[in-house]
């Protein structure tokens, strides 16, 4: 954990929204909306893991994907930041204080035009989830090597309106990562092992 701490506390990017704070606008569909989540660490039994939610059936346009904790920036957010972590507490219930922050990483656009931030950080062990039976439906804590394994790389084809679209998934246990989540998976994962290989740190 102290590698991922090191290399992701000083991660650097163009666009970093820093501390100031979230820009919020009402616009007229979703392009440009902005929106923050949790990209969250931990060992189990010291195998290094990042934590991913299963997003409730009934809820908003990402319903039943795998997913990081987190949201739509709201009009009294503080910062991004500030999103992610409101928004970690409200689906399982993690108090800010039990996650160590550790930095902003390069934004992603969703199919639906939001801007996302992810934030970095380690989550205590032993931390109690309570999810939000609301908004979330199942959470896991998935093995860093198992992410990167070249063998759990898929391809999906999702239909829309008649129009199809290629997305890049991760597999892991019956379960699959694409979009968004999956694009964050694959950067963060590559700021942290630039060539490939998974080494022990």
């Amino acid at each position: 954990m102290r590698y991922a701490r090191e290399v992701l506390s000083s991660s650097k990017t163009a666009d970093m929204p820093g501390e100031s704070r979230a820009q919020y606008v009402e616009y007229p569909n979703a392009q440009n909306r902005h929106a923050a989540v949790s990209v969250l660490f931990t060992a189990k039994n010291d195998v290094p893991t990042m934590l991913l939610i299963k997003r409730a059936a009934h809820t908003g346009n990402h319903r039943t994907e795998w997913a990081f904790p987190g949201g739509v920036v709201e009009p009294n957010d503080e910062s991004l930041l500030y999103t992610a972590l409101r928004e970690t507490e409200e689906e399982l219930g993690i108090h800010p204080s039990s996650i160590n922050y550790w930095g902003a990483l390069p934004k992603v656009i969703t199919g639906t035009g939001y801007e996302v931030w992810p934030f970095a950080g380690e989550l205590h062990e032993n931390t109690r989830l309570i999810p939000s039976p609301r908004e979330v439906d199942d959470f896991v804590f998935a093995p860093v090597a198992n992410l990167m394994d070249i063998s759990a790389r898929r391809q999906i084809t999702l239909i829309r309106d008649d129009n199809s679209r290629k997305w890049d998934a991760i597999a892991y246990e019956g379960r699959i990562i694409w979009g968004a989540t999956a694009r964050i998976i694959h950067r963060t994962l590559s700021i942290l092992y630039p060539e490939g290989s998974l080494k022990s740190r």
